[in-house]
């Protein structure tokens, strides 16, 4: 599950971060993983019994969302991939610092052995943050 603090909000593209603005992170993190990568139309008034918005993102998020952008032409919802990859690659760091072998990484992250030494070595050394710093 990714939580809020590991998110880095300025490596999600333009509109989600207006979204964020308006409703929240946790709100615009479900709004990616139901919408991301189609298009969304809010409507300018009432939401249909239909529209899953409300059971989405609450009653309140969703009149937010309406007064912004309701009745507009749909609109593309970002999948975020450069957030959620950065994400991803900063857990497996944290996770082969802790031990963990390259192996498992691959085989849980469904990528290969070298893509994940790549990961790994992107970021300079690794640092073990369990570890106190001495000086």
């Amino acid at each position: 599950m990714i939580t809020e603090d590991a998110i880095d909000i300025d490596l999600l593209p333009e509109i989600l971060q207006d979204i964020v603005a308006l409703i929240g992170l946790p709100m615009t993190l479900r709004l990616v993983r139901e919408y991301g990568g189609v298009r969304l139309y809010i409507p300018k008034l009432a939401v249909d019994d239909d529209h899953n918005l409300p059971a989405l993102i609450g009653c309140d998020a969703t009149r937010k969302l309406q007064a912004m952008f309701g009745g507009e032409p749909h609109f593309d919802i970002p999948k975020a991939e450069r957030a959620m990859l950065a994400v991803r690659d900063r857990e497996i760091r944290r996770q082969r610092v802790r031990g963990r072998p390259i192996r498992t990484l691959a085989r849980e992250y469904k990528l290969t052995e070298r893509q994940i030494r790549s990961i790994c070595n992107s970021s300079g050394p690794l640092v073990d943050d369990r570890q106190a710093v001495l000086f």
